[in-house]
């Protein structure tokens, strides 16, 4: 399929199988937080009569604490109930254009982008909505990932920030080359020094002022990297970094492939309805799922133009 019988066989995907379906898995989750609210709301109305008959006391951060807690298992059975719904509607979409679709990936698929230095080292890590196939003869691998880095005070009390939100990409890319290509964000001079320790091969000098304001190159073979990065290719990647749900791109050419990190705002694939029988949910998942092709098409990754 090209990448236009793609998108028009995602935007005709037949819903009406999946009415019934949705229909329940809603009734399921208007259930399931009717339950939460109440909850809520007993686990309030007795910390507060604590509050009122024992005064600020050591037992009332005790019965906040469980109130907490015990919302918050409440809350997680709505949250069972959308992610049902998506482990139903994903691989239902990704089928219909070739594609497959996996919800919780192996924690081995992040392994090739751990020995890049396009991500930020992290302690913890989530990873979820693999989707694997073709795009016009293109293989790739695309997953959403969360990485947290784990830091403790002086007291030892840990804290937890998010140093990466958003799409690990690997394309196959048809060129010949054997070296390693690393292409990171500009950290200004001093910032480019301390972060050029972590990456092989040597600083590349490119020609296009603009793209130098931007990125970093590193790379084992100078002749290599500028036979990768041909003046075309970094207008399309500098045109594709400043799409508006792109925060940040970094990317590393090895092994005959372009592994991308794209740092972007919010989850994709969760819909955009709170509601799961709401049409807009699948028209949500569908725009997601088109970024793939806008990769593909902004990047001009088909085999026949070779960049």
């Amino acid at each position: 399929m090209t990448i236009a019988e793609m998108r028009e066989a995602l935007h005709s995907f037949d819903s009406s199988g999946f009415s019934a379906l949705l229909d329940d898995l809603e009734q399921k989750r208007k259930d399931a937080f009717k339950l939460f609210l109440g909850v809520v709301f007993v686990s309030g109305f007795v910390v507060f009569f604590i509050i009122l008959t024992q005064g600020m006391t050591d037992i009332v951060k005790f019965a906040g604490f469980g109130a907490v807690f015990i919302s918050f298992i409440f809350y997680r059975r709505v949250m069972a109930v959308r992610k049902e719904a998506k482990g139903k509607l994903m691989p239902a979409l990704c089928d219909q254009i070739g594609l497959e679709y996996f919800l919780n990936p192996p924690d081995y698929v992040i392994r090739e982008f751990d020995q890049l230095s396009i991500i930020p080292s992290y302690d913890e890590k989530t990873l979820e909505d693999q989707i694997t196939g073709k795009v016009e003869e293109i293989d790739f691998e695309l997953l959403e990932a969360k990485l947290v880095k784990v830091t403790r005070d002086s007291k030892g009390r840990r804290s937890k920030n998010t140093v990466f939100r958003g799409f690990l990409v690997k394309f196959d890319f048809h060129k010949n080359f054997s070296g390693e290509t690393i292409i990171t964000k500009d950290h200004t001079f001093i910032g480019n020094f301390f972060t050029g320790f972590g990456k092989n091969g040597d600083r590349v000098k490119l020609e296009d002022s603009r793209f130098e304001d931007e990125f970093e190159v590193h790379s084992s073979d100078q002749v290599e990297a500028r036979y990768l990065l041909t003046p075309t290719f970094m207008e399309r990647l500098l045109h594709f970094s400043r799409l508006p749900n792109i925060q940040q791109l970094q990317l590393a050419f090895k092994n005959g492939s372009i592994y991308m990190a794209i740092k972007r705002r919010g989850n994709a694939f969760e819909g955009g309805s709170f509601n799961l029988n709401d049409p807009k949910l699948i028209e949500q998942n569908i725009r997601d799922i088109a970024l793939i092709f806008d990769m593909v098409t902004e990047l001009n990754l088909t085999q026949e133009t070779k960049i």
